[in-house]
């Protein structure tokens, strides 16, 4: 459904001819443009806000028409998501293009709400390079141009992200080069084939500078997302395999992937519960010992901490995916995880009140470019309180929420 269609379906429901599951969704998001949870708008704020829910209905829709009943719960979730887009874009005293009822876009600007003087920031681009010989490159504050040559391959340093560049290289020598983003950091590189990578928060990847002509292998750990180039062998009867190698904490086998030419997400942080790899397009193999098991685009390989693996064959690629497009996406997403991922992205000690964990779920999308304040405060329209001490976040249960 397309901006238009959204409006058509607005109208809809003002002339009395939308669905019954349309006016349950509909009627749930106008309401808490009056919700005693949120502070007075403006007319301009709840014009915007509307804008925002005509972007949202699509989805919403779909689930609602699937399951009719809707608890006030999950229209208290609803809330937050949409509450989310307009606090942080007000929040932030940014620009934004927002759809209002006319059809119109129109630019939002909004004064800055006032923000704690020591504010946490969000996460930036920034990494650790470890050439073969143990030399260390901080990349934040690397300039633009070549930083080193290793195997014969240009390193260079563009516009955020680092580059191998084979074009010249005549070596066979494999020498391995490594990137770890440390919290609060997140990185681009490409490999020597083509390769794209991007590293989330407290991540890494081991790899050569330079492909063999049949092998291509890298190692992982945390979180790490690819675009596997296709490349074909000298004989040009078969493509070069790429493997990825997953580490944890403990050196462990935590899996291999083995793919051809493809797209994919690798969750595979230390304090999770579960190693993820999610397949966004192409085909891809998760193999753990002896268990092999092949992934079509929209599953997702689960190994848990016994070694099984479980394949969830509708998985939210969306929200897998969303840290690589600046974004927290929730899709009936517990608390822990939550935190976790804040944890990492803002560089916080995170603690729960009494060793209480809440049981809260959340859906929706909260832009990682915010600050840590404005992300606690949409957090906080679920009915949870935060205790911000330094780099410290206590979770608070209100009691009867």
């Amino acid at each position: 459904m397309n901006t238009k269609q959204a409006k058509e379906l607005l109208q809809r429901y003002r002339t009395g001819l939308c669905t019954e599951g349309e006016k349950l969704v509909i009627e749930g998001w106008l309401a808490s443009l009056t919700d005693e949870d949120h502070r007075e708008w403006t007319a301009q704020e709840k014009e915007a806000f509307k804008g925002m829910l005509q972007l949202r209905i699509v989805k919403a829709i779909d689930e609602t028409e699937a399951a009719p009943v809707i608890s006030q719960r999950r229209f208290r979730l609803f809330r937050l998501v949409a509450a989310a887009a307009v606090i942080l874009v007000m929040g932030a005293g940014v620009y934004s293009l927002l759809l209002t009822n006319t059809g119109k876009k129109e630019a939002l600007t909004h004064k800055a709400d006032p923000q704690p003087a020591n504010d946490i920031q969000p996460g930036e681009n920034g990494a650790v390079l470890t050439l073969a010989n143990g030399e260390q490159i901080v990349l934040d504050s690397a300039g633009n141009g070549m930083l080193a040559i290793q195997s014969d391959v240009k390193v260079i340093n563009k516009g955020g992200q680092l580059i191998y560049d084979p074009k010249s290289s005549s070596s066979d020598e494999v020498v391995y080069n490594t990137i770890s983003t440390p919290r609060a950091k997140q990185f681009k590189l490409q490999l020597s084939d083509g390769t794209k990578v991007w590293l989330n928060a407290a991540s890494s990847i081991r790899y050569p500078a330079r492909f063999t002509k049949d092998s291509r292998t890298v190692e992982i750990s945390g979180e790490v997302y690819f675009e596997v180039a296709s490349r074909q062998a000298d004989n040009g009867s078969a493509k070069v395999p790429f493997s990825v190698k997953i580490l944890t904490a403990t050196n462990d086998d935590g899996g291999t992937v083995k793919v051809t030419g493809t797209h994919f997400n690798i969750n595979a942080y230390e304090d999770e519960s579960l190693i993820k790899t999610t397949l966004i397009e192409g085909s891809i193999q998760f193999k753990k010992g002896d268990t092999e098991k092949r992934l079509m685009p929209g599953e997702q390989a689960q190994l848990n901490q016994k070694g099984v693996i479980k394949i969830l064959r509708n998985a939210n690629v969306e929200a897998e995916t969303a840290w690589k497009n600046g974004y927290f996406t929730y899709d009936k997403t517990d608390i822990q995880t939550v935190m976790k991922q804040l944890s990492r992205w803002y560089d916080i000690e995170v603690d729960y009140e009494n060793g209480i964990v809440p049981d809260d779920k959340y859906w929706g999308d909260i832009q990682r470019d915010a600050t840590l304040s404005n992300v606690l405060k949409v957090l906080e329209m679920s009915g949870l309180k935060f205790r911000v001490e330094g780099k410290k976040v206590t979770v608070i249960k209100e009691i009867g929420k």
